[in-house]
């Protein structure tokens, strides 16, 4: 008789004021093509001030409460009361594929794999901003290695072994952004790899709007200058990442100081630039979707270009200056 030798999985889930999305996250959970005596859920309640909790005791997944400590924090608490040998994150606004279990422990057993991470999907969403971010996530995706140095945590195996070796998540990350590349990095310092498994996908549900994208963007730039002080080698080595975003950086950098000279041609001249090299993805994306409409999102990456830099400013005078 064949032995199975799939891992057992714990798939945790925090959750903060997550009513409207939690429900499909958790169901799919459950739909996994993946044997129901190797698979457990666990929701991590983050102070959720909502119905969180109500619809999560409605279904058979494990329930945890803790006061609200950002996601790091719940996800930590999340792994160390599970049983799995292979800890699943997902977000509590992203659905999963049917396969997305059995997909993503496909390569447990490499050699010194400690992680396996998966792409994002927006299935079925008809909003604009949200196939546009979903198209560049994929364009970045597609530039990167089978073996990667960052992952998201809305798509991540991690081996509990390695989790209790490193400890877990940083619980100083007290909001979602920065958590994940910090626990990556130390995964890759520690001589283990991540393989990128791209085709394992799960879908994210909530609808992007342009203010609370750009808010989250400035949010991203702030944590940047926490986790680049800690890693500071990984500046330009994160696989994510291309020559668009440095060069933005440099843009931003100079347009601020123009402003500062008073040189009012050359901050029109840098803001200009700034705007070109937005163009070449937005065409892309509307020849691909043969929709011109996508050229909007030129000016969305236009302005988050400003708001990173700002936030990254703020976080560089917070955790590299004050020293917090």
């Amino acid at each position: 008789m064949q032995i199975d030798k799939r891992p057992r999985v714990s798939i945790v889930i925090p959750a903060y004021n997550s009513a409207d999305t939690l429900r499909d996250t958790l169901e799919a959970c459950l739909d996994q093509d993946y044997p129901k005596d190797k698979l457990e859920v666990i929701v991590v309640d983050d102070g959720s001030e909502d119905n969180t909790g109500e619809i999560v005791r409605s279904l058979p997944v494990k329930y945890m409460w803790q006061k609200r400590k950002g996601p790091a924090s719940a996800r930590n608490n999340g792994w160390r009361n599970s049983k799995g040998e292979a800890i699943c994150f997902i977000d509590s606004d992203c659905v999963p594929s049917k396969n997305w279990v059995s997909g993503i422990v496909r390569h447990f057993h490499e050699d010194k794999v400690g992680a396996v991470a998966g792409s994002y999907d927006v299935e079925g969403s008809r909003y604009l901003l949200d196939k546009a971010v979903h198209y560049e996530i994929r364009y970045r995706h597609s530039m990167m290695p089978v073996h990667i140095n960052s992952f998201g945590t809305y798509n991540v195996l991690i081996k509990r072994s390695v989790l209790q070796e490193l400890e877990g998540f940083d619980p100083a990350y007290c909001t979602a952004s920065g958590e994940d590349s910090d626990l990556s990095y130390r995964i890759i310092k520690a001589g283990y790899r991540i393989y990128f498994e791209k085709e394992t996908l799960v879908s994210h549900r909530s609808v992007l709007r342009f203010l609370k994208y750009i808010r989250v963007q400035f949010k991203h730039g702030y944590w940047r200058m926490k986790l680049y002080k800690k890693n500071f080698t990984m500046i330009a080595r994160d696989q994510y990442g291309y020559w668009k975003d440095f060069v933005e950086v440099g843009l931003v950098m100079a347009f601020f100081l123009s402003l500062v000279l008073n040189l009012k041609s050359m901050s029109v001249l840098l803001a200009f630039f700034l705007f070109v090299i937005q163009l070449p993805l937005s065409v892309k994306m509307s020849l691909e979707q043969k929709d011109i409409r996508y050229m909007v999102f030129s000016f969305v990456t236009f302005i988050r270009a400003f708001a990173r830099f700002l936030g990254g400013m703020i976080g560089f005078i917070s955790f590299c200056l004050i020293k917090r």
